[in-house]
């Protein structure tokens, strides 16, 4: 590795701690208008508008989420490399493992609504896009929870 990079990388890494910061809150802060603003409205508006709406917003939103939760996590990483506090790490662990929870349980809940489209009044429409919120719930837990970590040790 080059004089150049290892330049670079130190810098990157002595910023882990702000990085890992301000992307778990902007995460978090995503999170909560996806359950507060966007479930919200969608719960109040029929089926055939919503599941739509849902499928259009899950395929802009899902990379911006993903790549924030990594952006926390591997900032995490780096502070940890720069304090050797373990919390760090723990905090960026929640972080990533919002990202194998949307491949795991939100993607696949959106691909059943995609299919349901053509009968977005039936009972299992609805079912699904009820626990919508639920399974945003989940990862908004695992991002307050790295995002808290990472505000907490940022204070020391």
């Amino acid at each position: 590795m080059s004089l150049v990079q290892r330049s670079l990388l130190d810098k990157i890494a002595a910023e882990g701690v702000d990085f890992a910061l301000w992307s778990s809150i902007m995460s978090v802060g995503g999170g909560l208008g996806e359950i507060f603003v966007n479930h919200d409205a969608r719960m109040n508006i029929a089926g055939d508008h919503a599941i739509p709406q849902l499928i259009e917003s899950h395929k802009r939103s899902k990379v911006l989420t993903n790549l924030l939760l990594l952006v926390s996590g591997v900032s995490g990483a780096l502070a940890y490399q720069q304090t050797k506090d373990k919390y760090w790490l723990i905090g960026s662990g929640l972080m990533l493992a919002g990202i194998p929870y949307c491949v795991l349980v939100e993607y696949p809940v959106a691909e059943q609504l995609k299919f349901l489209t053509l009968d977005a009044k039936s009972e299992k429409a609805k079912s699904l896009l009820a626990s919508w919120g639920g399974i945003q719930l989940g990862k908004l837990a695992l991002a307050v929870g790295g995002a808290t970590i990472f505000y907490w040790f940022a204070r020391r």
